[in-house]
């Protein structure tokens, strides 16, 4: 057995003719591999590849270290610099690129993926490789940020700080950007098309993490040397990458890549039930004697894939299934994984299935990059998976593979510790156990402001109160953060001017030696007549707090801050928001929320030094006695905010509007009295009708659409008679009130359609578990199903009435459907009644329940689960085709063959197949109806498994042909009413009855047709 000098002497053997041996002495970068053949040319430098091939020469240099051996240690440290300084370079040439992307996120402007191992240029065209791999980008920017910690200076100048600054703004859109993902194709089809990866969104959440706050060039050197992440940035990649997993695109229902976020490097996912349920995903699905496959149906370096094409057909996809290569790299993932873990049976067991598919070369056991299925074996394996031999291919070795391998076995050895490959401590940094403290600064824009809140009971300051600390607002803060990395000789700007969310205005700044609080984001909007409402501002506060306190990283405090202004303690609803704010201060809510002076809230917090000179801040000051208006203006304006019926002065406004002789201007300027008069006087048709006229819009529509958009969910609007549409994320915000505007039927329309649409993106943020099963809403039917009246009832009177209410009442209104949708589809069709029961009058529910307007309620939000899903997948294999709605249309027609073959259960994409097909389908109730109809279908294929329906299933025909057997049997047949109409009055089980007999009989025609 060997000690552990040895041990080393032999790692360092291996590791420098492995690894060091093939570095280049110019540029210091790898090539991935000496192999050239039909898949490639590798002997260029992959960004990704040189980042992991080089973690076991910096590994060792830490084990030298530990044992002594300086001169090695020295010897592999600069080897590490080298490579990660070469890498820098290369894309440093490429900074007008990042530039580009910040602004763009246009794949053509992406950094690229690879560089010419000699002279770290360019290799190919930005149009000829998908070189759009954030998960690439950032571990190369989080494993700088752990060999800087562990004492390397990889970053030597501030101009090289400029850009690491820009590349983590490059990273912070991992969110919202569809990248080529981990294996450079997009979808799995091989057809380019990005995706957001769930490998690319925890790569980034951990690199954003790691680097937040860092100082590039040591601890304790120049504050100009440190880096800076915007929390929310952290936040939005988390959220995203928890509602993907365990799948890892639309395409991909499970990728082996994601053992590399769920454990190391990355350390991205704090839930360890959902790091345990997609290890096991991965397992079941992926994993196999050799490695595990890359993800399900991968024909790539198949033998039975052709080469000289580079995508794949749609029907083709399912002839890799049970034949795709496995990859010993994922082996090494597990292993190493299992160290950090601690689980030193599970380190042993993959250690050994590790050796048990190396080869020896030249006296070394080395890992082959996958092994493959020969062509002659393929029949078998598809006939009984996992009983073929494999044989490695000629990519020895992989060095990334290899590289990690060497780094988990100096672990398993006792050579470095944990530590010193997670110096940052990601796997700890996590908010599952975070019991963050959130201190709540409450300000009152005048002394008038500050009495009154004191006879409420609230404790605030006024603004001169805290000198000489300043208050700033989200918007000044995002001017600051755009002089932030901005660097002239590199032509580079700061992070793009995109609004800033709670985690961030809750953070503390130090901006060119001025100390400064900053407002909470929800009062962002100075002219946002939603925050002069104290109901929609007291359930942000709570919403946003909730939030806070769910997302913290630091250690340090949260600190909230709030601005009373006078409006709002004059607003109807100023109680509520009093009670909270008191509630809140004396830690009544939340023991971990509480009152705190600024003075005090800025101690306790951390300050965050931002380096912009060229920002001229201008904080926010005291205001001053508001002096009332003199009654001087046009006798209409009066007239408006005179009027007791809030209906007549909607009307008196517009006349206004449309003939008074007076000048735009003028009209403008009234236009802007009449709205600040209908705030404080609670006239909210009023103010959301000026809110209009004044050309006026919310501003955050577009930044809540590329979030719902990132996490597949989509907007439609329109109406089945005119023709619906989603709205396209791409969409500027201007470009998506103007869509609004079009299908609006008035004024206070398009203002409440602007309204729920804000309320759908705020309430997704902070309420996620609103939207589980969901896929698509219709604003429109949302909109009005928030109503007092029917959803299928909608005039210009309902609009007007829901107008009326206050805008907390209205976000109120639409979390309550939302809710109420999700409970319904909850209990869905599982809670069901026996039919005897029902006719003998036994089941109370039956007699409480109206089941129409309940069939009403369900096709408003279509949620589909994965279970219903699956179940739907699975009975494709006893039709054709499956039509929905009419089967001369072919958007209503799905082809089972094609999608069984180019499509898994599990697939987001066919998720969204079905929800688009469900989706197009009229009124409400009829689309429950078809849904019911599926699940008939579903259940009628697990319980005769070999029916078959050769002429293909009409749902529509089949629910016309269930409603026309009940009302003959029932005798329920009514001149006035349609007999689906009658049938969808019953409920779900005599439905379900009554469609199984209607599918027996044609499967019954079925066998005497053929």
């Amino acid at each position: 057995m060997m000690n552990a000098q040895d041990r080393l002497n032999k790692l360092y053997a291996e590791i420098n003719t492995v690894i060091l041996k093939r570095q280049n002495p110019v540029t210091g970068l790898l090539p991935a591999s000496t192999a050239v053949n039909a898949h490639g040319d590798y002997t260029d430098a992959w960004v990704r590849d040189n980042v992991y091939s080089i973690l076991a020469p910096w590994a060792l240099s830490m084990a030298m270290k530990r044992a002594g051996h300086k001169e090695r240690q020295d010897e592999l440290e600069q080897a590490t610099i080298k490579l990660m300084h070469g890498l820098l370079q290369s894309m440093m040439r490429q900074a007008d690129k990042v530039e580009q992307f910040k602004h763009s996120l246009n794949p053509l402007d992406a950094l690229h993926a690879k560089y010419e191992t000699a002279t770290g240029l360019t290799v190919v065209a930005d149009d000829a490789w998908g070189h759009l791999q954030i998960d690439a980008t950032s571990i190369f920017l989080l494993m700088m940020a752990q060999m800087t910690v562990s004492g390397l200076r990889i970053v030597r100048t501030y101009d090289e700080v400029d850009f690491v600054q820009n590349l983590i703004y490059y990273v912070s859109s991992a969110y919202r950007s569809p990248d080529y993902g981990i294996w450079e194709r997009g979808n799995k089809i091989n057809n380019g098309k990005t995706e957001i990866n769930a490998s690319s969104l925890g790569m980034a959440k951990a690199a954003l993490q790691a680097l937040d706050g860092l100082n590039l060039f040591g601890k304790g050197a120049s504050e100009r040397a440190v880096v800076h992440t915007v929390a929310d940035s952290i936040s939005l990649a988390r959220n995203s990458l928890a509602q993907l997993l365990p799948r890892e695109s639309m395409s991909k229902e499970v990728d082996s890549a994601l053992l590399s976020v769920i454990g190391f490097p990355a350390f991205a996912v704090g839930d360890n039930e959902l790091v345990t349920k997609t290890r096991d995903e991965i397992l079941k699905k992926l994993g196999g004697k050799y490695g595990c496959k890359r993800f399900l149906w991968d024909g790539h370096q198949t033998s039975i894939e052709d080469p000289n094409r580079l995508y794949y057909e749609h029907s083709e996809l399912a002839n890799f299934e049970h034949v795709e290569s496995e990859w010993p790299l994922f082996f090494c993932y597990l292993y190493i994984n299992a160290l950090f873990r601690k689980n030193e049976a599970t380190a042993k067991f993959y250690r050994h299935k590790i050796e048990t598919v190396m080869v020896e070369k030249d006296g070394c056991q080395l890992i082959p990059e996958l092994y493959y299925l020969p062509e002659e074996n393929v029949a078998a394996e598809k006939h009984d998976p996992g009983s073929q031999e494999r044989v490695p291919n000629d990519n020895l070795p992989l060095v990334w593979a290899q590289s990690i391998y060497y780094t988990a076995l100096m672990i398993d050895e006792g050579l470095i510790e944990l530590d010193d490959l997670d110096g940052v401590k990601l796997r700890s940094n996590t908010t599952q156990f975070n019991h963050s403290q959130v201190a709540l600064v409450v300000l009152a824009e005048s002394d008038k402001v500050k009495h009154t809140l004191a006879e409420n009971g609230i404790i605030a300051e006024s603004i001169d109160d805290i000198a000489p600390i300043k208050v700033i607002s989200a918007p000044h803060l995002v001017e600051a953060y755009a002089q932030v990395g901005a660097n002239a000789a590199l032509n580079l700007t700061g992070r793009p001017r995109r609004r800033l969310q709670s985690l961030a205005t809750s953070q503390t700044y130090d901006i060119n030696n001025q100390r400064c609080l900053c407002l909470s984001w929800i009062q962002s909007e100075e002219d946002d007549y939603r925050m002069r409402d104290a109901q929609l501002v007291c359930d942000k506060l709570e919403k946003e707090i909730a939030h806070i306190r769910k997302h913290w990283l630091n250690s340090e405090a949260a600190v909230f801050t709030l601005m009373m202004t006078e409006e709002l303690c004059e607003s109807k609803n100023a109680h509520m928001l009093y009670a909270t704010l008191k509630g809140l201060q004396l830690r009544t809510q939340h023991s971990n929320v509480g009152y705190a002076s600024a003075s005090l809230a800025y101690r306790a917090s951390r300050e965050n030094q931002l380096h912009a000179p060229n920002i001229c801040l201008n904080p926010i000051r005291s205001a001053g006695e508001q002096v009332p208006q003199i009654n001087t203006g046009p006798k209409q304006v009066y007239a408006v905010l005179s009027c007791k019926d809030q209906r007549q002065a909607y009307d008196k406004l517009l006349n206004f509007v449309e003939n008074e002789p007076i000048s735009h201007k003028d009209k403008q300027y009234w236009l802007t009295y009449i709205y600040e008069q209908a705030q404080r006087k609670n006239l909210w048709l009023i103010a959301r009708l000026a809110f209009i006229l004044r050309g006026k819009e919310h501003a955050d529509l577009a930044d809540y659409m590329t979030v719902l958009a990132a996490r597949h969910f989509n907007i439609i609007i329109g109406s089945s008679d005119s023709g619906e549409f989603g709205l396209n994320p791409s969409m500027s915000n201007d470009e998506i009130v103007s869509c609004l505007r079009d299908v609006s039927n008035s004024e206070i329309e398009h203002c409440l359609l602007q309204e729920t649409l804000a309320a759908i993106g705020s309430l997704q943020r902070t309420q996620p578990r609103l939207f589980a099963g969901l896929r698509s809403i219709q604003l429109q039917h949302l909109l009005r199903y928030s109503s007092e009246h029917p959803a299928d009832d909608w005039t210009a009177e309902s609009a007007m009435a829901l107008g009326e209410l206050n805008p907390g009442a209205l976000f109120q209104n639409i979390e309550t459907v939302l809710d109420k949708q999700r409970s319904v589809y909850k209990e869905g069709l599982k809670k069901e009644f026996p039919t005897a029961a029902l006719k003998s009058g036994e089941a109370q529910s039956a007699v409480d329940t109206d089941w129409f307007e309940w069939r009403v309620e369900r096709g408003l939000i279509v949620s589909l689960d994965r279970d219903f899903l699956e179940a739907i997948w699975q009975s494709m294999s006893h039709t054709r085709t499956m039509v929905f709605g009419d089967a001369g249309s072919q958007e209503c027609v799905i082809d089972c063959d094609v999608v069984r073959r180019s499509m898994t259960s599990g697939e987001e994409i066919f998720a969204k197949l079905i929800d688009d097909s469900i989706q197009q389908l009229h009124p409400h109730y009829y689309k429950s109806a078809i849904i019911e109809t599926l699940l008939a279908f579903t259940r009628f294929c697990e319980k005769y498994a070999n029916v078959q329906f050769d002429e293909g299933l009409n749902l529509s025909e089949l629910l016309e042909n269930a409603a026309h057997n009940f009302c003959s049997l029932e005798r329920q047949r009514s001149p006035a009413a349609r007999d689906v109409d009658m049938l969808l009055q019953e409920c779900p089980d005599v439905v379900q009855y009554y469609l199984e007999k209607a599918l027996q009989q044609l499967a019954e025609a079925n066998l005497e047709s053929a």
